[in-house]
C-alpha cells in the first residue's frame, strides 16, 4: 500500500467536463478573491449549497480540475458549490519533497491546514444564505476532526467523516511519525494485527514525510479533544469494519460517538475504499443537495 490514507479520486469514474474553477476566465473569480490562493471551486459557482473538500492522501498535489469536476458529476452534486482546499503540502510541495521534516514540523504543517480551511469555512459561513457543509475523506477526516475540536462544531452546518479513526493506534501513529507505513489484517472474526509494508516505493523523502503528516493528526485522542463538545448531531461518521489503512473504530470510539449524537454508519466488510465509496453515496442525501 503506497498511502496509509487514499484519497477520493480512485473512485471516481472517469468523465469529461468544462472547468469551472478561479482560473476560468468565464468564472466570477472576483467573487473568491479573498481565499482563491488556497482554494479551487467547481458545480454552480452561486449554489446555495457550499460542499468544502478535504481531500485524502496526504499528497503534494490538490485534486486536478478534470478529478474535481468528474467527481462533482459523479455524485450528481451539480446544482451546489464544491470547494477545493489546498493543504499545505498541496501548496508548498517543496517542503516535502527535497529533505526529511521532523514529527514536531509535521504537527505544526497539519496545523496551517486547519488553519486554511477555517479561513475558506468562514468566508461562506459569513455569506447570507450559504449553507456550509464540510466533507473529510480518508486524511481529510483528521482536518476535519480537528477543525470541530479546535473552533466548535458550530463553524460549519454539517459534516460527513469518510474512513478514519478517532484514536489512532499508538504503534501505528508512532511508526508513522518515523516514516514507516503499515496495515491492518483482520481474521475471521474481525480483529486485527498491524503489519509494517515492505514496499520500497514508501522510502521516499516524500512518502516518509506524508506518513509524518498523518502523525502530526493521529497522535491525537480525538475522543479527549472532542469530549467538550456538547453534541456532534451534525456529524456523520462512515467506517468499514475491514478497514486495512486507518483500522475500524473500537468499541470505545463508537460508543463515544453514539453518546454525542453522531449518525455512526459501519460499512460491514468494508475496506478503506469501499467504506469511503459507501460515505460518498450518501453525500446527496446527508447535505441534503437535490
Amino acid at each position: 500500500m503506497k498511502r496509509y490514507f487514499t484519497c477520493i479520486t480512485a473512485l471516481i469514474v472517469s468523465l469529461s467536463f468544462t472547468s469551472c474553477d478561479s482560473d476560468d476566465t468565464n468564472s466570477p473569480s472576483n467573487t473568491f478573491d479573498q481565499i482563491s490562493d488556497i482554494a479551487k471551486f467547481y458545480g454552480n459557482l452561486d449554489g446555495e449549497i457550499v460542499v468544502i473538500h478535504a481531500q485524502g492522501g496526504p499528497s503534494v498535489k490538490l485534486d486536478d480540475d478534470k478529478t474535481s469536476n468528474e467527481t462533482v458529476i459523479e455524485l450528481g452534486i451539480q446544482s451546489a458549490l464544491y470547494v477545493m482546499v489546498h493543504q499545505v503540502q498541496t501548496k508548498n510541495p517543496m517542503l516535502f519533497t527535497s529533505s526529511d521534516i521532523t514529527f514536531e514540523q509535521a504537527k505544526q504543517y497539519d496545523l496551517q491546514s486547519i488553519s486554511n480551511m477555517k479561513r475558506v469555512v468562514d468566508f461562506f459561513k459569513n455569506q447570507q444564505g450559504k449553507t456550509v457543509y464540510v466533507l473529510g475523506v480518508s486524511f481529510g477526516s483528521f482536518i476535519v476532526q480537528e477543525l470541530i475540536a479546535t473552533h466548535g462544531v458550530d463553524v460549519a452546518d454539517g459534516y460527513l467523516i469518510l474512513g478514519n479513526r478517532l484514536n489512532v493506534d499508538n504503534d501505528v501513529w508512532q511508526l508513522l511519525s518515523e516514516g514507516k507505513f503499515l496495515k491492518h489484517v483482520y481474521d475471521n472474526d474481525g480483529n486485527y494485527t498491524i503489519e509494517l509494508e515492505n514496499d520500497p516505493d514508501n522510502d521516499t523523502i516524500e512518502e516518509r514525510n506524508m506518513g509524518r503528516l498523518i502523525a502530526g493528526f493521529a497522535f491525537n485522542r480525538y475522543t479527549d479533544k472532542l469530549n467538550s463538545v456538547s453534541s456532534l448531531s451534525k456529524v456523520t461518521y462512515v467506517y468499514g469494519d475491514r478497514d486495512e489503512a486507518a483500522g475500524a473504530l473500537s468499541a470505545q470510539e463508537i460508543q463515544f460517538l453514539n453518546d454525542k449524537g453522531a449518525n455512526v454508519i459501519v460499512a460491514e466488510g468494508a475496506s478503506h475504499d469501499e467504506a469511503i465509496w459507501k460515505g460518498v453515496g450518501l453525500l446527496k442525501k446527508t447535505f441534503g443537495i437535490q
